[in-house]
């Protein structure tokens, strides 16, 4: 991914924060020339490996990771809020529009789970996550279970890009910010929002 030194983010606690706010990412590989991807909502165990570790599962039935080996890496690409830039809202206005958007790039390698007690407590973790079903892991079928393969990645390199208009003014920022915080649009707002913060923690 290119990313000038000015949207450049390597702290990995909030790249991690990151990935646990935007966890529903795409998951890319490539064999033989075929290039695949693949929507999962993922996991991510900040305690085991230098970056941490993404765990998710596929359907059995989605051919993707029968495509996946440990020998050949892959991208799990997690993407936040984003928004066009109109050159006209700056404070001095220019010709050249942009987009400010926040995305998290994670390399690795998979390790295909076929065990269906270590599945059982993925999805069990997983579910925890977004809801609150008591006895769910004592109840989960067995079949649901055999209809799915889990996989884990150790994080072997994280890119983090952060694109925010860092490079302009903060009255050219503010300008953004005062446009975008108006919008009926909620992921706009949220980029005003990142803007604004980034502007207060500059001043």
């Amino acid at each position: 991914m290119y990313i000038p030194k000015h949207t450049l983010e390597t702290d990995i606690p909030t790249l991690h924060a990151f990935m646990e706010a935007h966890n529903f990412a795409i998951l890319f590989s490539s064999r033989d020339n075929q290039p695949m991807a693949t929507h999962l909502p993922f996991m991510l165990d900040a305690t085991r490996g230098t970056y941490g570790t993404l765990i998710a599962h596929f359907a059995k039935a989605n051919p993707h990771w029968q495509m996946l080996d440990a020998e050949t890496e892959i991208l799990v690409v997690f993407q936040g809020a984003h928004s066009y830039i109109s050159p006209s809202w700056y404070a001095q206005p220019t010709v050249v529009p942009t987009w400010n958007y926040a995305t998290v790039h994670a390399y690795g390698k998979a390790q295909i789970i076929h065990d269906t007690d270590l599945l059982k407590a993925m999805v069990t973790q997983l579910v925890n996550v977004h809801d609150n079903l008591p006895n769910l892991e004592a109840e989960l079928p067995h079949n649901l279970l055999q209809a799915i393969v889990g996989i884990e990645i150790p994080i072997d390199r994280l890119e983090g890009k952060f694109k925010f208009s860092q490079n302009k003014s903060i009255a050219d920022q503010q300008g953004v910010v005062d446009v975008l915080s108006q919008s009926e649009d909620d992921t706009q707002r949220t980029v005003a929002d990142i803007m604004e913060k980034n502007i207060d923690d500059k001043r």
